[in-house]
């Protein structure tokens, strides 16, 4: 039969000797964890420390408060300014999930104290396993002046962003990419670079098919060949850039040398022309050279008449005193005489 001590008109206090137990034994003395001891009022425990041997405890309450009472800016009742809840892992070091006061944070312009940390009971972190991490906004990450954001411990991390087949990405018709939204990691990059240069990169400029016009950059080092720049329209090499000199067409510039190209074997004259009523201006000395000619010319300029118009030549001086001379169109071949041997002719004849 049930017992009750009811107490209504003042408190109700149970004493024993400092330092004594009090126990509520719910199994008959047998000590088999049977029973229940029911709390119908608030439980205030003002003792040191309380031990739970239960291995199953329940609480209801949606918010626990560690550090309750706290009247400073921070966590004062500890040392290392911390307050969280520990875990005993036997002859391990305990594991302690605690927010640590000791540490201020920046990130995104915001800027604080405290943080949630994973630590052994020598405060040496730990790391935390989750699925993932959920943010409205973003997210930042802070490994330190030396740190890195590292996978070392996935294996072939690379394999997980884009396909490939051994060593090497491939794209076997649907792209190489496996999902746009994951983060690559280094090595990821380098092959994504190789297969790029291997398979995507176009080592020049260019439209067409057959007979394509293009611009082009063509080094020593690779092709064997004189370096040069390459622009090509409908498959005729048009302009031409070497590290010395120019080519446009059949022109060369060379430094302060205009002329047509050597290997021309075309015969056409270099020609300077200037549009509507416009003039060919030089605005300095003009030299025309004297023999010897350039060594693919087929003889003297005398023996080559214009098909047109008149040519000036430079020869050794003659009777004309200039050794300037000219060819027409009509195989007229002569030197242009000087003024004063023009008067000297003039009053001998």
């Amino acid at each position: 039969m049930s017992k009750i001590v009811r107490v209504t008109d003042d408190n109700y206090k149970i004493i024993v000797q400092n330092g004594g137990t009090i126990t509520l034994d719910t199994t008959d003395d047998a000590n088999d964890n049977t029973g229940e001891v029911i709390i119908t009022g608030d439980l205030t425990v003002r003792g040191v420390t309380t031990t739970v041997e239960s291995t199953v405890t329940t609480i209801k309450d949606n918010i626990i408060t560690l550090n309750a009472g706290e009247s400073s800016a921070g966590i004062s009742a500890s040392l290392n300014q911390q307050a969280g809840i520990e875990v005993d892992r036997g002859s391990l070091a305990k594991g302690r999930f605690v927010w640590d006061d000791s540490i201020s944070w920046s990130a995104g312009g915001d800027n604080g104290v405290g943080l949630w940390t994973s630590t052994n009971a020598s405060d040496e972190l730990h790391p935390i396993r989750t699925n993932g991490i959920w943010n409205n906004n973003s997210i930042y990450f802070n490994p330190g002046t030396t740190g890195t954001l590292s996978v070392t411990n996935t294996p072939d991390y690379e394999e997980q962003i884009f396909t490939y087949v051994g060593a090497n990405i491939v794209d076997g018709g649907s792209g190489v990419v496996k999902d746009d939204d994951n983060i690559p990691n280094v090595k990821a990059l380098v092959d994504y670079v190789a297969f790029s240069q291997s398979n995507l990169f176009q080592a020049r400029i260019e439209d067409g098919t057959s007979t394509k016009t293009f611009v082009e950059a063509k080094d020593f080092e690779t092709t064997g060949q004189e370096s040069k720049i390459e622009l090509s329209i409908d498959g005729s090499s048009t302009f031409n850039i070497f590290s010395n000199r120019t080519e446009l067409h059949n022109i060369q510039i060379n430094e302060n040398q205009i002329s047509t190209l050597n290997d021309d074997s075309t015969n056409k004259d270099l020609v300077l022309s200037a549009g509507g009523l416009g003039n060919v201006r030089i605005d300095d000395g003009l030299i025309v050279t004297a023999t010897p000619f350039q060594a693919e010319d087929a003889g003297a300029p005398g023996s080559n008449p214009p098909d047109e118009g008149v040519k000036l030549y430079g020869d050794t001086e003659n009777t004309g005193n200039t050794g300037l001379y000219f060819v027409n169109s009509n195989s007229t071949n002569d030197e242009i005489i000087s003024n004063n041997r023009a008067l000297v002719y003039g009053m001998l004849f």
